[in-house]
């Protein structure tokens, strides 16, 4: 109780301390001490400038990493000043909590704290990468789901006897989804270069790690290569999405139709309980009423 007394006093006086500072008149500084701070603080900027391209150049070579980045459209950049963000704040959340709970009365050994502040910065390190990686997974579910959409229609305007790479082009302009926009810009980019669509698709899927894109990727350029139907590409592509979207639909239902059998089962248990427990415990009451008989 004392140690917590004394900690809120220390609180306290801290923050009176602080208030007092800042309504202190501050120093008027000459030219010299002005230039002489500027050039400290340049050079602060620099040097969190060189670490952030240092720990940048060391995201980069983690492919991975950088796919994943891509997916969500997050700079490398943002993403290390978040891992140093959370370097520094895990350190000081470990850190300091031991070193508050040494305060309280509980003494901790120095190499205790120690390892929690480290425990904390690497803690604090690896939990953007982590975040960011499930937000890129959730992001393909959504770009696969969408590109089966786009898939769709070209099969329709194919159908319909638009011309195979024609009908590509102009599924991906029906809407300003991002995942569209991302086809489309994918698809003029490589007509803009002279390169076959395919081309464009897969860097884009190399790009961004969308595994799915490979099959109709290949597909398509050996149809666009040997002469083959690309018309029958397509068309064979949404078949395979739409089976594929069935046998998801099926066993989501048949997972949740076996979770759903252990509640019913204890939900019918429980009918059963209610419904035969009075009738039960009448005929119980009765017996104990009558008696043995004489």
């Amino acid at each position: 109780m004392n140690s917590l007394v004394v900690l809120l006093g220390a609180v306290g006086g801290l923050g009176l301390l602080f208030l007092v500072v800042a309504f202190l008149p501050r120093p008027t500084l000459t030219e010299t001490q002005r230039v002489v701070r500027e050039a400290e603080r340049e050079q602060r900027g620099n040097a969190l400038r060189r670490l952030v391209t240092w720990v940048e150049g060391e995201v980069r070579g983690r492919p991975s990493l950088v796919q994943d980045a891509r997916m969500v459209g997050r700079s490398l950049e943002s993403h290390v000043i978040a891992k140093l963000t959370g370097l520094v704040v895990g350190a000081a959340l470990l850190g300091g909590g031991g070193f508050l709970v040494g305060l309280m009365g509980f003494e901790l050994p120095l190499l205790v704290l120690v390892a929690a502040a480290a425990l904390g910065a690497l803690s604090g390190w690896w939990l953007p990468d982590s975040m960011l990686k499930t937000e890129a997974d959730k992001e393909r579910k959504y770009f696969q789901q969408s590109t089966e959409s786009w898939l769709e229609l070209a099969g329709q305007l194919v159908t319909a006897g638009s011309d195979t790479f024609a009908a590509l082009v102009t599924a991906a302009s029906y809407s300003d989804q991002p995942v569209f926009v991302t086809l489309r810009d994918a698809l003029r980019v490589s007509a803009a270069r002279g390169e076959a669509p395919w081309t464009g698709l897969r860097r884009m899927a190399d790009e961004r790690r969308l595994n799915f894109l490979d099959p109709f990727c290949a597909s398509l350029e050996m149809a666009g290569t040997t002469g083959a139907g690309s018309r029958e590409t397509i068309l064979a592509q949404v078949d395979a999405a739409r089976s594929k979207a069935m046998h998801e639909a099926d066993a989501k239902a048949a997972g949740a139709g076996e979770k759903m059998g252990a509640p019913l089962a204890l939900i019918g248990a429980a009918f059963m309980i209610i419904m035969g427990y009075p009738p039960l415990a009448g005929i119980m009451d009765s017996a104990t009423l009558g008696g043995p008989a004489l």
